[in-house]
């Protein structure tokens, strides 16, 4: 649905000037404002633009549109319109959550009518702030948005390269945590064959004594990790690993703390029960299609299915069931 735009091309820059036109003057409209430049572009100022443009299309007709310039801090969107005759059909959104899923920038930003309330409630919707209004010349007040790069939800096919990834972080955290570790182990979904999982390597390790981690965190700054303390979960130590395009996890437990048994089991029945593990994985494809801006929404999601099987692994593992 959504495509790049080559607004280079004569025919392509006519239809963009058909779809924005109308659609900003109906901005114009709730504004109040008759001066918005996209009303006078013609065909050639789209060509001669420094924008790059992407299109919704419908029916082979292109719907809507939205430009941006990207720069490594920063991406502007610079407009964004959808033709009347499709409004309510969500190609305004989709086209953002495209921006806001495909590019990578520090932070995205917006600026529209202070007055067009449909249009920041949309980006609102989406998590974008309202940062300032200006006036850049008499009749029209403008509101700027922000949006901090969001954390995204991508749930990918089970990937063989993962085991590998495990191993070779093991065998980095074996030589800084030396004597003090008893076990390192793969848990989350992707240690699971098969199943479907956002990219994120998942580590516990087991210590003897957890006092005394906080002589490795120099240590693990130094392999690329970012300390959180217990990040929520008494008796552990948690680190992350590559900022917002998260690549590992490292649960840090003594020895005997109940959670580690949790995830080995938790793990270990799903690799026992490949129709379970198959539900999970679908539940997770789905929440990721719902939420893939909302890590929070992701998470909530799955937390009524995770306590549901981890009480049915807590059971097969004392024996509970048939293995």
């Amino acid at each position: 649905m959504i495509q790049l735009l080559n607004h280079k091309d004569p025919h392509t820059a006519r239809c963009i000037v058909n779809v924005q036109r109308p659609a900003y003057e109906k901005e114009a409209e709730i504004i109040q404002f008759q001066g918005i430049p996209q009303l006078n572009e013609t065909a050639f100022d789209v060509m001669d633009s420094r924008e790059t443009f992407i299109g919704w299309f419908e029916g082979g007709e292109l719907a809507g549109i939205a430009s941006f310039i990207h720069t490594a801090e920063k991406l502007t969107i610079c407009r964004l319109a959808v033709h009347p005759v499709h409004f309510r059909k969500g190609i305004a959104m989709a086209l953002l959550r495209y921006l806001l899923m495909e590019k990578e920038a520090e932070a995205f930003e917006v600026t529209t009518g202070a007055e067009n309330e449909p249009a920041k409630a949309l980006y609102q919707k989406l998590g974008f702030s309202e940062i300032e209004q200006y006036e850049p010349e008499k009749g029209i007040v403008l509101s700027r948005l922000t949006l901090n790069a969001p954390r995204k939800v991508k749930v990918v096919s089970y990937q063989e390269e993962w085991k590998g990834e495990f191993f070779k972080e093991k065998k980095q955290l074996e030589a800084l945590f030396q004597n003090e570790v008893l076990h390192i182990h793969h848990i989350g979904s992707t240690s699971i064959p098969g199943m479907s999982a956002k990219p994120v390597i998942d580590i516990l390790i087991e210590v003897n004594d957890l006092g005394s981690a906080a002589r490795f965190e120099k240590g693990m700054k130094m392999l690329g990790y970012e300390s959180k303390g217990e990040n929520g979960i008494p008796g552990r130590r948690f680190f992350q690993k590559g900022g917002r395009k998260r690549t590992n996890h490292v649960h840090l437990y003594e020895s005997g703390h109940p959670d580690i048994r949790r995830h080995l089991a938790f793990r270990d029945y799903l690799i026992s029960h490949p129709e379970r593990a198959e539900e999970y994985a679908a539940l997770k494809m789905k929440l990721a299609e719902m939420f893939p801006l909302d890590m929070a929404g992701y998470v909530d999601g799955k937390n009524g299915w995770i306590k549901e099987t981890e009480h049915l692994a807590e059971q097969w593992e004392k024996g509970g069931e048939d293995r």
